[in-house]
């Protein structure tokens, strides 16, 4: 059951070795601008060392900043920015980040969502994109709205709106009736960048149906 359906336009393969779309990863900084340092000083371990255990996110506004806090209390945010070299979870789904901010892997086993509707977005394309999205570019969700994926900018990425709209939509749906049929899907969302574009020019996911493993590749299209 690991296959969940045919489709030509979207470059699948079983067990991969990983040594094709794995190969682009982000380039690191030798001397980081003093904004990501800033960045850093904002998520030290002193700030950390100040959350509070909490069952739900949670934020709140201090001297003038709004902070952000994960399913577990920990800070993960400070207003549009993501904690860099981060692990946070949220609504039961973990995500981690570079250390630029950008979301290098969403991943959990899936459940849908036990709310009618679909939450509007929170945050705008150029807070998700920082000025790297392009032009018809949507907010995709990592982990979709109807896994109970969050709204914000923790779970999203600047996504080309056909691609969006279409396959990867196709391809949430598809797993949306294997978790509906009682079966356990498990799936870890990894967008690949190239330098230090916050735009990933690929979504890598691998899935299982109680158990059996497939990969499937999503290019982030308007391809140059």
């Amino acid at each position: 059951m690991g296959e969940v359906s045919e489709n030509k336009d979207i470059n699948e393969t079983q067990k991969p070795e990983a040594e094709n779309y794995k190969e682009i990863r982000p380039e690191n900084e030798s001397n980081p601008e003093a904004s990501r340092q800033y960045l850093n000083d904002l998520f030290s371990d002193e700030i950390n060392d100040e959350t509070k255990e909490q069952e739900n996110p949670h934020q709140e506004l201090v001297d003038g900043k709004t902070y952000y806090y994960d399913n577990n209390g920990k800070l993960y945010r400070v207003e549009n920015d993501l904690a860099p070299n981060s692990k946070y979870e949220i609504n039961g789904y973990k995500y981690t980040t570079d250390d630029q901010g950008r979301i290098v892997s969403a991943e959990g086993t899936l459940h849908m969502k036990d709310r009618e509707g679909r939450l509007p977005i929170k945050d705008s394309i150029d807070d998700i994109g920082k000025s790297d999205q392009k032009e018809g570019d949507d907010r995709g969700h990592l982990i979709g709205d109807q896994f109970d994926g969050s709204n914000r900018l923790e779970n999203m990425i600047p996504q080309d709106a056909n691609v969006n709209r279409n396959d990867f939509k196709k391809f949430e749906n598809e797993l949306a009736k294997e978790v509906k049929d009682g079966k356990e899907v498990n799936v870890k969302v990894e967008p690949i960048y190239e330098g230090d574009s916050k735009r990933p020019v690929a979504i890598v996911v691998t899935y299982s149906i109680d158990g059996e493993e497939s990969v499937r590749v999503f290019p982030n299209g308007q391809e140059e």
